[in-house]
């Protein structure tokens, strides 16, 4: 019995890690989901204007390309960024296809320590006319296509 309480302490004592980031326990940022409209209000992607394959998100800052996914189920076809703000506060992504850039978005997020959550301040969607359906949480956006 000794020795299973010293194998039980033993294997306690090596499970806690006491450098463990705060991070690794926070709930996952803001998700972004972006449609991309022409003028007459209907999506680039479903009406084939514009190629989904050639959808790159660039940040600004380091010329890295970002993970981002297009969602085209039940002809949805959104552009969707999960996780930012996870690794910098300070967000500059230029969304583009093939290469066009479509808009830049601009984020400060900021890690709550009290709640352990992300909180975002002065979201900005530069170089396009855009608007979020309150409803969906979806950033509709308006291409140039000159």
């Amino acid at each position: 019995m000794k020795q299973l309480s010293s194998l039980v302490f033993i294997f306690l004592f090596i499970g806690c890690n006491s450098q463990a980031d705060i991070t690794d326990n926070l709930t996952a940022p803001e998700t972004f989901a972006f449609q991309i409209l022409d003028h007459n209000g209907e999506n680039v992607f479903s009406n084939n204007t514009l190629d989904p394959k050639k959808i790159t998100v660039k940040n600004l800052d380091s010329n890295d390309l970002v993970k981002h996914h297009f969602v085209s189920d039940n002809n949805l076809n959104i552009i969707v960024l999960e996780n930012v703000g996870r690794e910098s506060d300070n967000i500059n992504y230029s969304v583009n296809v093939g290469d066009k850039s479509i808009f830049e978005l601009h984020v400060d997020a900021i890690l709550v320590k009290k709640g352990l959550d992300f909180e975002y301040k002065n979201i900005a969607i530069t170089n396009t006319t855009f608007k979020r359906d309150k409803t969906s949480g979806v950033y509709n956006v308006l291409a140039s296509l000159d």
